[in-house]
């Protein structure tokens, strides 16, 4: 009925890999048709059996967004263990799409019947990840979309609202004064960031708030150079009363701020209550943060593949997005 082999049908039913998931999912919709419903139990020793891999690629930092992310990583991964899954993790370090497929082909080879990416937003990565669908891998994509591509699920939060949100604070606490503004973008590279900044600008026209774009720099994840690049910003033009930082290195934007004794005195709205955020918003040089359940994020994708593979269990959308939560000093502690 599949017009599949039974060997393929056996595959699809026991969570092996070597299905293409377009495949997969005809044989496990005609076997629910049936009627067939093999145990957990049962499905979870096959899983146990095969010593199922999956990758994950994404970044890593120090105390940050990316820390918290990996903490939701860490934990499920080592529910996965119990069950013989083998999590094989890689990072990148600069938005460079040779890099990232470099890694991707990596976990190719050590033969990862699902991938969890953070996928640099550029043409040769999506061909990449069509061609690792195309070999029955299954993919889902973490914390920023990749423009023309469809995964398997997408975990993240919803960056145009997380933009819209940080400009609705700026208009709030801006309390209807004309501001003087400087937007510090994270990477190009990075198609959340751009959503993140489209959804701050065109909320903030929608709202009529009165304000002067006076920067509009791009700066670096590199910490120092970050700080550098923001302290000279800052020094260079003394009449910006407004910050928003859309993704990167907030605390060397904060640590700018203290250095030129700016806290209190200027508004700055960013992202993610982190170990290093915590702090700059009760010494001022954050006026408020917008989370996006960072642990959430890390948790979720590589769940997702084991229900799938374990059990045929698909998640019930394949857009699922976090919370955005504001904090700011009182309620960060």
């Amino acid at each position: 009925m599949a017009g599949v082999s039974r060997g393929t049908v056996d595959r699809a039913l026991h969570g092996r890999g070597g299905v293409k998931p377009e495949v997969r999912d005809r044989i496990l919709a005609l076997a629910q048709q049936m009627g067939y419903r093999p145990s957990r139990p049962a499905r979870q020793l096959a899983i146990q059996k095969q010593k199922l891999k999956f990758g994950i690629i994404c970044r890593t930092d120090i105390k940050g967004f990316w820390s918290d992310l990996l903490v939701g990583v860490d934990d499920i991964a080592a529910e996965l263990e119990q069950y013989g899954v083998t999590v094989l993790r890689r990072y990148f370090n600069y938005f460079s799409p040779e890099e990232q497929i470099a890694l991707i082909d990596e976990l190719v080879q050590e033969g990862i019947s699902g991938l969890v990416i953070v996928p640099i937003n550029h043409e040769a990565i999506r061909q990449k990840l069509q061609e690792v669908e195309g070999q029955g891998i299954t993919v889902v994509v973490m914390n920023s979309e990749l423009e023309g591509f469809q995964p398997f699920c997408y975990v993240s939060s919803d960056y145009v609202k997380g933009g819209r949100t940080a400009a609705g604070l700026m208009h709030l606490l801006s309390r209807g004064q004309h501001i003087n503004l400087a937007v510090l973008q994270g990477t190009s590279a990075m198609m959340s960031h751009r959503q993140r900044y489209e959804g701050f600008m065109s909320e903030l026209k929608a709202l009529g708030t009165d304000y002067s774009m006076v920067s509009y720099l791009e700066i670096t994840s590199d910490p120092d150079f970050a700080y550098r690049q923001a302290k000279g910003l800052l020094e260079q033009h003394p009449e910006i009363d407004a910050v928003f930082t859309v993704a990167g290195s907030v605390g060397s934007v904060c640590r700018a701020i203290k250095d030129l004794g700016l806290q209190d005195k200027l508004l700055h709205i960013s992202f993610d209550l982190t170990q290093s955020s915590a702090p700059r918003l009760q010494e001022g040089s954050l006026t408020a943060a917008i989370g996006q359940e960072a642990y959430r994020q890390g948790y979720l994708p590589l769940k997702i593949l084991f229900d799938y593979f374990s059990c045929g269990i698909h998640p019930e959308t394949r857009c699922i997005l976090t919370r955005n939560e504001i904090f700011i000093r009182q309620n960060a502690l």
